[in-house]
């Protein structure tokens, strides 16, 4: 796929175009919040929710909102782009140059397919569980890109992250589901897991219609008991896990019973949101 072009405040930039100042506090300090949602066949997957939580990181980050309306350079860019491919879009709102003023930038990129069968993941090194960023989405991920990159020489799709308390967080781009005996478990937000989009619509889909949610520490142990294992995250919506390296292999994937019903309940609530969001 060609490269695409950027949004850059208010404007449309060409692919390889220089277009930050050097002395942006994005990236002289790492002063940035950001988004990635699912954009495909002209809809673009719960937006509110995620400039929601993007105006919620830039609030702890005492980054100034813009005072151009976010939503609408989103929509400006996607008419641009006017790609029917999914596509995985940026937002990156930074503090901006001193004295500048914030700034915000949106980027495209193709999604990737994943395994068909789901996917392998490691588990890597801990995290502070009260970390007062570890709920944001931050640009700040040096430590997430650095596990998922040993991840990725071990042949695997993901990392997950322990706490200093060894248990389990999530992983460096998705959250973290197991179903055993029939109830669903995810660590609870305060174990420093990010509050992510799908995972959040996800828990109110349990909540209403089951089977049971219940958000508790999840131990790698549990992983090695479970009866499947699974993954969240925007763009790859809900991601089975045929295997957690040294802890549990042969695991079920996407062929799951109870992900297998997840995600073909997950398929009906997105026609639901594209005929009343999207106008289909």
């Amino acid at each position: 796929m060609p490269e695409l072009p950027a949004w850059v405040d208010g404007r449309l930039v060409s692919p390889g175009e220089p277009a930050l100042r050097v002395d942006d506090c994005g990236f002289t300090l790492g002063l940035a919040v950001f988004e990635t949602l699912l954009a495909e066949e002209g809809c673009r997957y719960f937006e509110a929710d995620h400039l929601t939580r993007l105006r919620r990181g830039a609030a702890a980050l005492e980054i100034p909102w813009p005072a151009r309306d976010p939503a609408r350079d989103l929509a400006e860019f996607a008419s641009v782009l006017d790609d029917p491919t999914p596509l995985a879009l940026r937002l990156t709102l930074s503090r901006g140059a001193p004295g500048a003023g914030t700034s915000l930038v949106i980027s495209a990129r193709a999604v990737e397919p994943l395994p068909a069968a789901g996917v392998s993941v490691t588990v890597a090194g801990a995290k502070l569980a009260a970390g007062r960023t570890e709920g944001i989405k931050t640009t700040g991920r040096a430590r997430n890109v650095l596990e998922r990159e040993a991840a990725a020489r071990q042949g695997a799709w993901e990392a997950l992250l322990c706490t200093e308390e060894g248990d389990l967080s999530e992983g460096t781009v998705s959250n973290l589901f197991c179903v055993r005996e029939g109830v669903v478990r995810t660590p609870p937000l305060t174990r420093g897991c990010l509050p992510g989009i799908v995972r959040g619509r996800l828990a109110e889909m349990l909540h209403a219609e089951g089977p049971r949610l219940v958000e508790e520490r999840l131990y790698p142990v549990d992983l090695a008991r479970a009866d499947e294992v699974f993954l969240t995250n925007s763009t790859g919506r809900l991601v089975g896990v045929v295997e957690v390296r040294d802890i549990a292999a042969h695991l079920p994937g996407n062929a799951g019973p109870a992900l297998a019903d997840l995600q073909r309940r997950w398929r009906a609530m997105e026609e639901r949101y594209r005929t009343l969001m999207c106008g289909e």
